[in-house]
């Protein structure tokens, strides 16, 4: 079919402004399993960050070839910049956590914009352009939205929490989703919620690897690719992916109340 100038130009513009303003939406656990793909993708996402395990955790994603996306605390990125670089060297995504963890649903506006814009700030001193937002424990409210749009950001959640703040399971391909469901054998995929503030979790990412392949993953990506028919619609949906990866080590609103689960609580 013949594709005039006009409506080429036509075209880039929707996706253009489709693009913008799917920039601020919330993405649940319900986006997320919802999103059409054709292969069982899964992101590896990685909360509250850097922290003295985060430099192991690198090598092991390193060693498989995996990427990841790290939620991060803005005071701890202040005081580990050189792994935040990294992060970024190695082309893992980064993300805004806020700067001191709090329920940002119990915060006015304010208090908000300081924990999200100071710790924006701090990631693109640090080399990084955050696009993505994950609300401790997935708190948020309207004000939290209308923060993120400004920023130009998404609020960002999870389909499957590993819960490695209380003990490892004893399968993460038998995860329960946030609405409760185990994925059937060989259909796994999903955003996956870890922290790399346990050494236990560092330890078990070759396990972590294993069970969720066995349970249906046939590619790691970070979160933005993962969503990107999401968070780039029609009529700008029609891209190739990338490549699947072989995962082989390499020589060298949702509101208050939480309705999907949540983040561990922190002292």
């Amino acid at each position: 079919m013949k594709i005039f100038p006009s409506f080429a130009v036509l075209l880039v513009w929707v996706c253009v402004l489709t693009s913008t303003a799917s920039l601020a939406r919330v993405v649940d656990g319900n986006a997320i399993m919802d999103q059409p793909m054709r292969e069982n993708l899964c992101a590896l996402t990685f909360d509250d960050g850097p922290s003295p395990y985060t430099p192991q955790l690198l090598d092991v994603l390193a060693e498989y070839g995996i990427p990841a996306t790290f939620f991060l605390l803005g005071r701890n990125a202040l005081q580990y910049p050189d792994i935040v670089r990294r992060m970024l060297a190695e082309g893992h995504e980064v993300g805004n956590h806020t700067y001191t963890h709090p329920r940002l649903n119990r915060l006015g506006r304010l208090r908000q914009e300081q924990e999200l814009q100071r710790t924006d700030a701090i990631l693109r001193d640090l080399g990084a352009q955050p696009v993505l937002i994950r609300p401790p424990y997935g708190l948020y409210n309207a004000t939290t939205k209308g923060i993120a749009e400004r920023m130009g950001a998404s609020l960002i959640l999870w389909s499957l929490d590993s819960n490695d703040w209380r003990r490892l399971p004893d399968s993460y391909a038998d995860l329960r989703s946030t609405r409760g469901t185990v994925y059937a054998p060989g259909t796994l995929r999903g955003i996956f919620l870890f922290h790399d503030t346990h050494e236990t979790t560092v330890e078990d990412v070759p396990r972590i690897v294993r069970d969720l392949r066995l349970g249906g993953c046939q590619r790691f990506v970070t979160v933005s690719d993962y969503l990107e028919g999401l968070l780039d619609p029609e009529p700008c949906l029609l891209m190739p992916r990338n490549t699947a990866d072989t995962l082989v080590p390499q020589q060298a609103s949702r509101q208050s109340p939480n309705p999907d689960g949540g983040e561990h609580d922190l002292p």
